[in-house]
């Protein structure tokens, strides 16, 4: 099952605040995966690459995150899936063995809202694929994002 694609539905899921700004509203057409930016653009060009249609991701956006809270709110790849996805996200990463692990994911489905993206980085026309089909490359990527993080540069004899 895919979900709508959030280009052909976004007068139907999009909302403007007072400030002008656009936020769509999650759940119904679409869930989003919210994935760390360089993590983000590994998946993406991961998945684009494997040239299969069961791993081709739908729309993909990108969001600039807040500078006044680049720690709490940094820049995103925002995948869009089919309804249902943040309910399921907890037991699939659990079944790809990546349980217990934060891998920085968030998950917006039913009930909420995420800003437009500023920019497409992938076919915003795509149906919106289930997440079963992209979960074990983002992970892989979020994780190996992490792995780079920890690991100090080399060190400098003195």
């Amino acid at each position: 099952m895919y979900g709508t694609p959030p280009a052909a539905e976004l007068a139907c899921s999009a909302e403007t605040a007072a400030d002008g700004s656009r936020w769509l509203r999650c759940g119904e057409r679409f869930d989003v995966l919210r994935v760390p930016e360089p993590a983000g653009r590994w998946a993406l060009r991961r998945l684009i690459g494997y040239h299969q249609p069961a791993l081709r991701p739908g729309p993909v956006g990108w969001d600039p995150g807040s500078p006044a809270t680049a720690e709490a709110d940094p820049a995103a790849c925002l995948f869009f899936v089919a309804p249902g996805a943040k309910e399921d996200l907890p037991e699939l990463l659990e079944w790809l063995d990546w349980g217990g692990i934060d891998l920085e994911l968030r998950a917006y489905g039913e009930g909420e809202r995420i800003p437009e993206p500023t920019r497409w980085l992938h076919d915003p026309n795509a149906p919106a694929p289930e997440v079963v089909a992209l979960l074990a490359t983002i992970a892989e990527c979020c994780s190996r994002r992490l792995l780079r993080q920890a690991v100090p540069g080399p060190r400098r004899d003195s």
